[in-house]
C-alpha cells in the first residue's frame, strides 16, 4: 500500500486518532498501468532516459495517456463501493507510493493530493491523478537524482475522510535544524495544512522540551494565508487582510496534547524520529500521516571544551589549518597530520641546511595535533639565554636560504619529487594490488603530499614576507594614499585563474550552440553531463569538460582526502558552468590584462611621488614581493595532486571491507586507521574480530559530522595568545577574535574596496548550488576549487586566513573587496543578510538579522 499507508496502519493498530478512511493498493495501480493502450507510451520513457529534452516530452505524452485512460472496470466499482460505505463525506485523497518516506529518502512534495474531493466520479478522477503524479517531471528527476528504479515503483493510494481543520501542520519529534533529540517543533497555521506543507505561509514555529513539554522559543508567524474547503469540492486560499502575528495558532492546552502524542508516535516506531502532520478541529487533534525525518543532522555536542591535549601548551589554527577547515577523517589524521607533517618537517629543517638546528631546541613535539577533531599547530615555545643564540642565528641562515633557494627548493626538487611518487602508483589497477601493496601506496602518497607542503609553506612564507614589508613601507612612506600591497599583486598569471578562464571558455562556446544555453539552465547539475549526451554539440561540451578535468580535477576543496576532489565530485564545477551560462560576458582573460596594466600604472605614479632615496627603496621591496607573490599560487595548485589516485586505492580497500562484512560502506575506511584496515582484512581474522570495524567507523563518521557544527577558536586556549618568550607573534595568526555580540566584525583587509550586498553563506563544496550572483560570498575559507564561485560573488568574507590566502589573491584579480580571517564570520553572517564588506580597513558591517533577501 505504500509507506504512507503502512505509516498509517502503524498509527491505527497503536492506538492513535486517525481519520477514517481505506486504501487503494499498488495492486491497482498496476492494473491500470498495464493496460495494452498504455505500453508504448511507457515504453518511450525508457528509450528516453538517457536524454532529458526527449524525456520531457515523452513525460508529458505519458500524463496525457494516463489522465485519458479509463479505471479498469472491477477496479473502479471496488473503489466506489467503498466509498459508500464512509458515507457521501469529503475526502482526502494522497499517493502513497511504493518506496515512499523512507528512511534514506523522501518523496514529500513530489507527488500530488487531491483535498475536499465529493462524489464517487471526483474519487475517482482524483485517484487516477495522483497516479498520474508519478511521471510528473520533478518526480522522475527525483528518483533519477537517488538513483531509484524507475520500473519499479508503483502507487497506493490513502483515501480518508477530510479533518475540515481549524489549525494544522507540521511536528517534528527531533529539531530538523539543529539535530537536537531531546526537542520537539511544532509548525502551526489556521485552515487546512496544506499551507504548512507546501511552505505557502510563515507558520508559526514552537520549541518544546521532549522530556517535560516545556515551551523553550515561540516564533509567530504571520499566517497570512489559509487553505479552506469549498462548498462543492475543491479548496481555496484565503488571505489576511492584516498579517496575524500577534495571534497564537494553537493553544497551550492544544500544544501539549499535541507533543505528547507526537512523543507516543515516535515511540511506537521505536524511538525513530518522525514528521507528523496533524490537524485540529476545536479541540479534537487528527493525525493525518507520520514517516521517519529524512536527512536530520547528528545531534548536536553538548559541552564541548577547548583545552589543549599537553598541559600548558597553546595551538594554532594557521598555515596548513587554511586549507582544512572541516574535522579531519580518521585515516588523515594519521597519514598527514601525525605522520606526514612530522616526519616531512624534518626534511624542511634539512633544506635550510643547519644540521646543528633541530626542532626540539625551542618546541616540543607533537608539532601539529587535533582538538575537537580539527587541525591545530603548536605556538608555545621555549625560550631562554640558551636557545636565543639558536633562534638568532636559524632566523639568519633561514632567511638567507629561503631568500635565494625557495623557487628553486619548490620547482625543481619538491615539485618533480612528487609527482614522480603520483605517476608511480597512478597506472596501477587497485583490483589487483593486494592489501598491504595498497596501504603503502597510502602511505607513501600522502607523506609525498607532506613533504610537499612544506615546500609550499617555504614559497608562502617568503611571499608573505615580502608582501609584509612592501605593505609596512607603504603605510609609513605614503600613508595619505592609503596603498596596500595587495594593489601591486594583481593581473599576475597563476593555474588558478587559468582553470577558471577555461571554464569560462567552456561556458562561452555553450552559449554560442544551438539548444544548449536552454538544455543547461533547464536541467540539474546532478545530469547535466547526461543531458548534453544527447546532441552531437553536448557530445563536443563533454569532451572539453573532461579535458578542464583531466587537467584540473585534482584541485582540493578540502585538504582531507576523504573528500572528493573536483574529478571525484564534479557537481560544484556544473554548478558554476550553469551560473557562468546563466551570466555572460564576465572576461577572465581581459580583465587580468587590465588589472596588469593597472598595476603598471600604479608602480609608475607612486614611484613618481617618491623621493630618490624612498623610490629606490619602493622598487627593491616590490620586485622581492611580485617575484614570490606569483609562485604562491602556483605551488598550491598541486597540493592534493596524488588524492585522486590515493583515493582509488584507498576506495578498493572499502569495497573489499565491505564484501568481508568489515565494512558498511565504501567510504568508510577513511574512518580507520590503517592498522585496523590491515586488522579488518586479514583474511585470517574471525567473524568476531570484523564485526567491531563497522559500529567504530559508523561513530567516528557520525562524531566527525557532528563536529563539523563546532566553530573552532583560533587558538587553544581560547583565551591565550602566541608568544615566544616576551615577544607577540599574535601577527602569524589567520583568525581575528570577534566576540558574537560584535556588529562590526574585523579581519585583515587583502583586497581593496567595499561592496554592500545579501551574503550568500556556504560552508562547504555541498553549498555550491546556494551561491547567489551578485552577493557577497561568506564561506571558512577557500582553495583553488572555489575559484569558480568568484565569477558570482560582489564581495568575499572568510573565517580563516590572511593577505596571501588562496582567497585573497583571486579575490584581488575579479577586483572584489575581501575580508579575510574574521574568526566567526560564518557564525555571526546569515544566508541571505545584508552585510557591508570594507576591503580598505578590514571591516564587515552587519545589519540585523531581519534585513535578508529571502
Amino acid at each position: 500500500m505504500g509507506g504512507k499507508a503502512a505509516g498509517l496502519g502503524e498509527l491505527l493498530r497503536a492506538g492513535l486518532p486517525v481519520p477514517a478512511g481505506f486504501c487503494v493498493t499498488t495492486a491497482a495501480y498496476s492494473r491500470f498501468a498495464a493496460q495494452p493502450e498504455l505500453a508504448d507510451a511507457f515504453g518511450a520513457i525508457g528509450l528516453a532516459e538517457a536524454d532529458s529534452p526527449h524525456l520531457h516530452s515523452a513525460l508529458q505524452h505519458l500524463r496525457a495517456a494516463l489522465l485519458a485512460m479509463p479505471i479498469p472496470a472491477d477496479v473502479g466499482d471496488t473503489i466506489r463501493q467503498a466509498y459508500l460505505r464512509l458515507g457521501h463525506v469529503p475526502l482526502a485523497v494522497r499517493s502513497s507510493a511504493n518506496l515512499e518516506d523512507l528512511a534514506a529518502a523522501s518523496f514529500a512534495g513530489q507527488l500530488d493530493t487531491f483535498l475536499n474531493v465529493i462524489g464517487a466520479d471526483a474519487l475517482l478522477d482524483a485517484v487516477r491523478r495522483c497516479w498520474m503524479s508519478l511521471w510528473t517531471d520533478r518526480a522522475v528527476d527525483y528518483r533519477r537524482h537517488i538513483e531509484m528504479d524507475q520500473p519499479g515503483i508503483a502507487m497506493g493510494i490513502v483515501v480518508q475522510v477530510l479533518v475540515p481543520a481549524d489549525v494544522a501542520g507540521v511536528l517534528f519529534t527531533a529539531n530538523p535544524s539543529t539535530g537536537r533529540r531531546d526537542e520537539i517543533v511544532v509548525n502551526a497555521g489556521f485552515g487546512l495544512g496544506e499551507a504548512v506543507v507546501s511552505g505557502q505561509v510563515a507558520p508559526d514555529t514552537y520549541v518544546l522540551d521532549k522530556h517535560t513539554l516545556s515551551l523553550k522559543l515561540i516564533q509567530l508567524g504571520t499566517k497570512a494565508l489559509s487553505i479552506v474547503p469549498m462548498e462543492h469540492g475543491g479548496t481555496r486560499s484565503v488571505f489576511a487582510q492584516e498579517p496575524r502575528t500577534s495571534e497564537q495558532a494553537l493553544t497551550d492546552n492544544q500544544l501539549h496534547q499535541l507533543a505528547d502524542l507526537g512523543r507516543r508516535v515516535e515511540a511506537h516506531f521505536d524511538g525513530v524520529p518522525q514528521d507528523i502532520e496533524w490537524a485540529y478541529v476545536g479541540d479534537r487533534c487528527a493525525l493525518l500521516q507520520s514517516r521517519p525525518v529524512t536527512s536530520l543532522p547528528p545531534a548536536p555536542l553538548e559541552n564541548v571544551r577547548w583545552e589543549p591535549p599537553v598541559p600548558d601548551s597553546v595551538w594554532v589554527r594557521r598555515q596548513v589549518a587554511e586549507n582544512l577547515p572541516e574535522p579531519l577523517s580518521t585515516l588523515f589524521e594519521e597519514l598527514y597530520l601525525r605522520e606526514g607533517l612530522e616526519r616531512s618537517l624534518d626534511e624542511l629543517l634539512a633544506f635550510f641546511r643547519m644540521p646543528w638546528f633541530h626542532l626540539e631546541d625551542i618546541a616540543d613535539r607533537p608539532f601539529f595535533t587535533t582538538v575537537n577533531g580539527f587541525a591545530y599547530q603548536r605556538a608555545n615555545f621555549k625560550f631562554g639565554w640558551k636557545t636565543m643564540p639558536i633562534v638568532l642565528r636559524g632566523a639568519f641562515d633561514g632567511w638567507r636560504v629561503m631568500f635565494s633557494d625557495a623557487e628553486s627548493f619548490w620547482r625543481d626538487r619538491a615539485l618533480p619529487a612528487y609527482l614522480a611518487t603520483v605517476e608511480r602508483w597512478k597506472p596501477l589497477d587497485p583490483a589487483v594490488l593486494t592489501n598491504e601493496r595498497l596501504l603503502v601506496g597510502l602511505r607513501e602518497l600522502a607523506l609525498a603530499d607532506a613533504t610537499y607542503w612544506y615546500a609550499c609553506a617555504v614559497v608562502v612564507a617568503a611571499a608573505k614576507m615580502t608582501d609584509a614589508l612592501l605593505d609596512r613601507f607603504l603605510a609609513l612612506a605614503a600613508p595619505r594614499r592609503q596603498l596596500t600591497s595587495g594593489l601591486f599583486l594583481r593581473g599576475f598569471a597563476s593555474r588558478s585563474m587559468a582553470a577558471q578562464a577555461d571554464l569560462e571558455a567552456l561556458a562561452d562556446r555553450i552559449m554560442r550552440s544551438d539548444g544548449l544555453p536552454e538544455l543547461v539552465a533547464a536541467t540539474p547539475a546532478e545530469r547535466l553531463r547526461q543531458a548534453l549526451a544527447g546532441s552531437l554539440q553536448g557530445m563536443l561540451a563533454i569532451e572539453e569538460l573532461d579535458s578542464y578535468l583531466d587537467k584540473y580535477g585534482h584541485q582540493i576543496y578540502n585538504l582531507d582526502f576523504a573528500e572528493p576532489t573536483q574529478a571525484d565530485d564534479p557537481i560544484p564545477v556544473l554548478l558554476s558552468l550553469r551560473a557562468l551560462v546563466a551570466r555572460p560576458g564576465r572576461d577572465l582573460a581581459n580583465r587580468q590584462q587590465d588589472l596588469a596594466i593597472q598595476r603598471k600604472h600604479l608602480t609608475a605614479s607612486t614611484a613618481r611621488s617618491f623621493d630618490p632615496v624612498r623610490r629606490l627603496l619602493f622598487h627593491k621591496l616590490r620586485i622581492w614581493a611580485e617575484r614570490f607573490g606569483p609562485y604562491r599560487e602556483e605551488a598550491l595548485f598541486f597540493m592534493g595532486k596524488g588524492w585522486p589516485t590515493l583515493r582509488r586505492l584507498a576506495l578498493e580497500l572499502g569495497r573489499r571491507g565491505v564484501a568481508v562484512g568489515a565494512l558498511d560502506c565504501v567510504d568508510d575506511v577513511f574512518h580507520l586507521e590503517s592498522a585496523e584496515i590491515a586488522r579488518a582484512l586479514d583474511p585470517h581474522a574471525s567473524n568476531d574480530v570484523r564485526a567491531g570495524f563497522p559500529t567504530l567507523a559508523r561513530q567516528r563518521r557520525e562524531l566527525r559530522q557532528a563536529r563539523r557544527r563546532l566553530h573552532p577558536p583560533a587558538a587553544v586556549p581560547p583565551s591565550r595568545r602566541m608568544r615566544f618568550g616576551p615577544l607577540n607573534l599574535a601577527g602569524f595568526e589567520t583568525q581575528h577574535r570577534n566576540t558574537l555580540r560584535d556588529q562590526l566584525l574585523r579581519g585583515f583587509a587583502v583586497s581593496p574596496g567595499k561592496a554592500t550586498a545579501a551574503a550568500s553563506l556556504i560552508l562547504s563544496p555541498a553549498d555550491f548550488g546556494r551561491m547567489q550572483p551578485d552577493t557577497i560570498l561568506v564561506c571558512p575559507t577557500t582553495t583553488p576549487a572555489w575559484t569558480p564561485l568568484f565569477s558570482q560573488a560582489r564581495g568575499l568574507v572568510t573565517d580563516v586566513g590572511g593577505i596571501l590566502a588562496h582567497g585573497s589573491i583571486v579575490a584581488r584579480e575579479y577586483g572584489i573587496p575581501a575580508v579575510m580571517g574574521t574568526g566567526n564570520g560564518t557564525e555571526r553572517i546569515l544566508h541571505g543578510q545584508l552585510i557591508g564588506v570594507d576591503g580598505d580597513r578590514g571591516e564587515v558591517e552587519l545589519a540585523p538579522a531581519g534585513h535578508a533577501r529571502g
